[in-house]
């Protein structure tokens, strides 16, 4: 069969020189699954991706990381752990970790990894998760082989390496049945591997060219009847026709769904949520969405979805100012765990790369987050300055929401201090800013805090009326941490008041909401404020 195959995607593996051996033997693999993988150590810049090989000696080389850091610029980064270290913090999380891997094209380690940078460079929605799938259990195959099944599979390469199992004497044999033209492939092919395809992959394949050859209309339609005449050259070009149009619509559909995200954030948390799910599915790459789809997580609670989210936005970063963000976010998903530590460390990391990038912005939030983590670890003096630092600039930049946060936090600091008049003050501009903004999740955050003021200053009446108002706010929009708060604030008021039963129910309600964020240091005080009221245990839940 006449015709240009098509190239093979182009990667140059980046290694320190004594892990030259490792990086050989997997350029070798990569060969066998269909890439044009280099390990020269030319990372010429017309190659489509540079596959950094984290190892001890490359995480300690300049020169690997120099190379790291220009290919993320020229945005064609990727990496992946060859032999047991930890990548340095701004890299994103690897693509796979072939520690221990001995050059097995058929290891689960291997696939995914080949499953992934299909995804990558191909731009597809089909990635490393597709590769989990129960249809693709390879069995014995060998690696080239693997590595042409690997393409049908993503409908990368279909006409290339169909046009090498087959020979043309059986290309141009006319066949009346659907069924002994997938016969004929998959002969072709054992022929080709000189082993048996698995159960599970053979019958992948059947399914999918069996779908295609019975397709009847459009692009697939052409195709069907190229490939049954055995032009399979032809059938493929269709296929990708219809693909990239495909792909237009998927994003599209992505963008939209944002809008509607964008719509509701402010006030139908789960309408939000579901839309941002929606769009990362469609445009896995899209740091906006994945963005908003973890702050909408936090919201409602569920902080380990919330760092995986992060954790995928900072893999797909595209510069230092995106991954900063993502190092921002994870650090405040952190801190809400009581992790102060790895809080600490992201927000650092996040400030260095905003301060690289002149991000007056960012370097102001991380200041103010990090501000609290300190507080929090009894360094009060560095905590104020860093606060102070941060409502400096964001009322330099006209940013109100930061202005908002920066006020809630100086608050907080003043509050602990027992300057009940300085963080009132503080409380209620944070509440002004937040309602001129129409933010009702900030808004009740600074209810709460002010109500905390008026119950230290003996002022229950106004406490209450507040925390009434902010419990309702957040119940509307599902800001669970908040709702929490202000529960387990109502339940001391109940309990100076002398009302232990509804004192208890208030810190039950509490206590669950804090168990069910994962945030068990918050949660933990009132198993004991119960057990002084006189709760006891109950068969049908945690007291009585």
């Amino acid at each position: 069969m006449s015709g240009t195959s098509t190239p093979r995607p182009r990667i140059a593996l980046a290694f320190a020189d004594t892990s030259r051996d490792l990086a050989h033997q997997l350029a070798q693999a990569l060969e066998a699954a269909g890439f044009s993988a280099d390990a020269s150590g030319d990372l010429s810049d017309d190659v489509q991706l540079v596959l950094v090989c984290w190892t001890p000696a490359a995480v300690a080389s300049d020169a690997v990381n120099r190379e790291a850091a220009r290919a993320r610029k020229e945005r064609r980064f990727a990496s992946v752990i060859l032999a047991p270290c930890t990548a340095p913090m701004g890299f994103g999380r690897p693509m796979g970790d072939l520690s221990g891997w001995q050059g097995d094209a058929t290891s689960t380690e291997f696939r995914a990894l080949v499953g992934t940078l299909h995804g990558r460079l191909s731009g597809r929605m089909f990635s490393g998760d597709f590769w989990r799938s129960r249809y693709l259990s390879w069995g014995g195959l060998g690696a080239a082989t693997l590595g042409g099944m690997a393409i049908i599979a993503n409908l990368g390469d279909l006409g290339q390496t169909i046009d090498g199992a087959l020979n043309p004497t059986a290309s141009e044999r006319t066949l009346s049945q659907t069924d002994a033209k997938v016969e004929e492939v998959l002969q072709l092919l054992r022929q080709k591997s000189g082993q048996d395809l698995s159960d599970d992959a053979e019958a992948a394949l059947r399914e999918s060219i069996m779908r295609l050859l019975e397709a009847q209309d459009g692009a697939r339609g052409a195709a069907a009847q190229k490939l049954a005449a055995g032009d399979f050259e032809g059938a493929m070009m269709d296929l990708m026709g219809a693909a990239d149009e495909g792909e237009k619509v998927v994003q599209g559909l992505a963008e939209t769904w944002m809008e509607i995200g964008a719509l509701a954030y402010l006030n139908d948390t789960f309408t939000a949520l579901d839309a941002y799910k929606r769009a990362t599915e469609l445009a896995p790459e899209n740091s906006e969405a994945l963005n908003m789809l973890g702050s909408l997580y936090m919201r409602t609670g569920r902080h380990e979805e919330a760092i995986k989210v992060y954790e995928t936005m900072q893999y797909v970063a595209q510069g230092d100012e995106e991954n900063a963000t993502a190092l921002g976010n994870l650090g405040f998903a952190f801190f809400s765990l009581d992790m102060l530590d790895e809080a600490e460390q992201h927000f650092r990391g996040a400030l260095e790369l905003n301060e690289r990038v002149g991000n007056l912005m960012g370097v102001g939030q991380d200041l103010r987050d990090l501000g609290e983590v300190l507080r929090l670890k009894g360094d009060e003096e560095k905590a104020g300055d860093y606060m102070r630092r941060a409502l400096k600039i964001a009322q330099d930049t006209k940013d109100k929401a930061a202005e908002a946060s920066a006020h809630l936090r100086l608050g907080g600091l003043a509050h602990g201090r027992g300057r009940l008049s300085e963080a009132g003050a503080a409380y209620t501009r944070s509440r002004q800013l937040w309602e001129e903004l129409g933010d009702p999740e900030g808004r009740a955050a600074a209810m709460n805090s002010l109500a905390s003021v008026e119950f230290d200053r003996g002022r229950i009446d106004a406490a209450k009326a507040l925390l009434d108002q902010s419990l309702k706010i957040a119940q509307d929009v599902a800001a669970r941490e908040s709702e929490a708060y202000a529960l387990g604030l109502l339940g001391q008021i109940a309990e100076k008041r002398g009302d232990k039963i509804a004192a208890i129910n208030f810190y039950r309600e509490a206590e669950f909401i804090y168990r069910q964020n994962g945030q068990y240091t918050l949660a933990a005080p009132f198993g004991d404020m119960m057990t002084a009221l006189g709760a006891t245990p109950h068969p049908e839940g945690p007291e009585n």
